[in-house]
């Protein structure tokens, strides 16, 4: 590190840039840049406090409610640094027009295009980690092209690197390679919310193929940014073969990632699942809320998210209540004593069924003798319904305490356990 430094000039600018500064402060050039840097910032300040209620009026009557307070922001935080760097950008002008250099407004003017780089990329980039990446970056740049080191830097990146046999591979093709690759990558995420939300307010397509599209689309721009990347370093071949195996070696410990992907574009091709469908879970169901790349999301009636993974429906299949008819059968037991008329009791049971508003007419309700138990003859009504969503155990609810009712008034009973005890007494 300390040769590279050397090499680049670090270590002579350190000890030569002290002496320059104290020789340079007592120049009249010197002190009347640093007047005229503080003339522009001044003005420049001025400018942008005045412009900004014509700005104000200009978004209310001009732009669309929903992007005037953008715009507005982003006018508040651009146009004095812009109108700063105008003003040096014009005082450079006229120094060159009379044969001056002016080293000290051109390495102020670095730093303001630098500042108005990161105010760009900070409205666009919302994470905080890429933003203070983005500034450190950005401010790295300034100070050295400001302190004359940036060629030298650059030179010293491309002459070192990393070979591989007859693959070498240099420093500054790296930093190029990661900072295309960055850059496409938040192109892409950008490309991607965009297509998502198109694809969410098309109306000819099916809530399936929204799901599909989007899966797809969140796969093949990230690769599409990676191969672009490797294409704008160069030596593609040996890249893609390098990044091949890594990816081999990932994949390998992602299995059950991979196949949870897999199988959640199996669900969506074969539309065995899609939003909005009403599926068993294990002693429960639910709707689907949200479809994955590694999970389908199914909300229960008590409120509760599950994240089930995509492939634990191709392993134990998918009971989908709602697949071709949102009609469901439900099946509620009802026992009565032996003494009670079986008959009375299976018409008293289908007309309770049907005083419940939920309960359809057609197909009509059906109440079935199963068997005769222990202590009850056994029968079961069954009946239909076209709303599972709003819930079944209400439903088999209302129609047992409709049956209850009828019972009640026309003398049947309910059975309870009962068991014959035999007492066999001894000899004497």
């Amino acid at each position: 590190m300390k040769d590279f430094l050397a090499e680049i000039g670090v270590d002579r600018f350190l000890a030569e840039t002290p002496r320059a500064l104290l020789a340079r402060i007592e120049n009249p050039l010197v002190v009347s840049q640093l007047g005229v840097i503080a003339a522009a910032g001044l003005i420049a300040f001025w400018a942008g406090a005045r412009l900004r209620p014509a700005l104000t009026r200009f978004a209310s009557h001009r732009l669309p409610q929903h992007l005037a307070p953008g715009f507005l922001r982003v006018c508040a935080s651009l146009l004095p640094p812009i109108l700063w760097l105008a003003a040096l950008g014009l005082a450079i002008a006229v120094g060159g027009a009379l044969g001056q250099v002016l080293p000290f407004i051109g390495a102020a003017s670095d730093l303001l295009l630098a500042w108005i780089c990161i105010r760009v990329l900070s409205f666009a980039v919302k994470s905080p980690f890429a933003s203070v990446a983005i500034s450190l970056t950005a401010w790295s740049i300034a100070a050295l092209s400001i302190l004359g080191l940036l060629d030298p830097f650059v030179a010293q990146l491309k002459a070192h690197g990393l070979s591989f046999g007859d693959f070498r591979l240099s420093y500054l093709t790296i930093v190029e390679g990661v900072i295309d690759l960055v850059a496409l990558l938040w192109l892409t995420t950008l490309l991607f919310q965009f297509l998502q939300r198109q694809i969410a307010r098309s109306q000819s397509l099916t809530p399936s193929l929204q799901v599909l599209l989007t899966q797809l689309l969140k796969v093949f721009l990230p690769i599409l940014a990676v191969a672009v990347a490797l294409g704008a370093i160069g030596h593609l071949t040996e890249l893609t073969v390098a990044f091949g195996a890594l990816g081999l070696g990932v994949g390998l410990g992602l299995q059950r990632l991979v196949s949870n992907f897999f199988a959640g574009l199996t669900l969506l091709v074969g539309k065995t699942i899609k939003p909005g469908d009403i599926i068993a879970y294990k002693d429960s169901y639910g709707w689907v809320t949200a479809m994955g790349a590694r999970y389908v999301t199914l909300r229960t009636r008590d409120g509760v998210e599950h994240l089930v993974p995509n492939d634990y429906f191709l392993e134990n299949g998918v009971d989908n209540w709602s697949y071709s008819d949102v009609r469901l059968r439900l099946h509620v037991p009802v026992g009565i004593a032996y003494e009670s008329d079986v008959r009375l009791a299976i018409t008293l049971c289908e007309e309770a069924a049907k005083s419940v508003e939920r309960v359809l007419d057609h197909p009509e309700p059906l109440c079935l003798l199963k068997g005769f138990g222990d202590s009850s003859i056994d029968l079961e009504l069954r009946l239909w319904i076209e709303d599972p969503k709003n819930g079944t155990a209400n439903v088999k609810s209302d129609v047992l305490l409709a049956v209850w009712d009828r019972f009640k008034l026309a003398g049947i009973k309910f059975p309870f356990p009962q068991r014959d005890v035999h007492i066999i007494s001894g000899a004497a």
